[in-house]
């Protein structure tokens, strides 16, 4: 059965459910997902990450700073009723995905979905998880804001998610790549990241680099424009690792 909503062909089937083996593409082919989601699945190939990042039936799972919840449903759908999901948001992320949040969780459509509300200094991330999911929102603890709430370092980030995850556990890096080399001296104007600053970085902080993902590179991606430019806006280059803790 195929449907087409606003241009988009959308194979979600029971029959795909019924005849894949593979738990990632019966968890993007799962009825109920809202149709948006659906479209975003073409540019944030969703069911190749969740594969890259070894989900697991049964797994405890934070989707860190996760905003409307798109990667935490698909993860939900994965790990089943007999796994978690934590979703984080503080204050900021808030502000732009409260409402979409609101209706993904609504009537408790996602039972195995727990969400948590925190700020840096105290997230409050549960312990012994088996993997952290980062999407798009590890160069933000490199952005400075007026309001110190909704900000915060390395010193006081690594800690807490070191605390979170099991040993032998997994953490999921996607990011807007910045031109290699600079470090994060983009994140700030242009909340882009280099690619092998961040490998350094979680190495730094103990982490053992697992593998690198290509799926979402883009080589024409304009590195001196902020990600919201038009000009790139949901096309930008974006590198994907994946991390375990010793």
């Amino acid at each position: 059965m195929t449907f087409v909503v606003g241009g988009v062909v959308v194979l979600a089937t029971l029959l795909v459910r019924a005849y894949s083996s593979d738990p990632y593409t019966n968890a993007a082919y799962t009825w109920g997902r809202d149709v948006r989601d659906f479209r975003a699945d073409l540019r944030r190939k969703p069911i190749e990450v969740l594969r890259f990042a070894e989900v697991k039936e049964g797994e405890r799972v934070v989707d860190l700073l996760g905003g409307a919840g798109y990667y935490a449903e698909l993860l939900s759908n994965v790990v089943g009723s007999e796994g978690e999901i934590h979703l984080q948001n503080n204050s900021l992320f808030l502000r732009f995905s409260g409402e979409g949040l609101e209706k993904r969780l609504a009537g408790g459509r996602l039972p195995n979905v727990t969400r948590l509300d925190s700020e840096f200094a105290d997230m409050q991330l549960p312990e012994e998880v088996d993997l952290i999911f980062m999407g798009l929102s590890y160069h933000d603890i490199y952005v400075p804001r007026d309001d110190p709430t909704i900000m915060t370092s390395p010193e006081e980030f690594f800690p807490q998610i070191w605390a979170s995850l099991r040993s032998g556990g997994r953490i999921l890096v996607i990011d807007h790549a910045a031109e290699t080399g600079s470090g994060f001296s983009a994140a700030p104007e242009l909340h882009r990241i280099a690619e092998e600053y961040a490998v350094e970085d979680f190495q730094r902080a103990g982490y053992i680099l697992k593998g690198r993902l290509d799926l979402l590179r883009n080589p024409n991606d304009n590195y001196g424009v902020d990600i919201w430019d038009d000009e790139v806006e949901d096309n930008t280059d974006k590198f994907i690792l994946l991390f375990e803790k010793p």
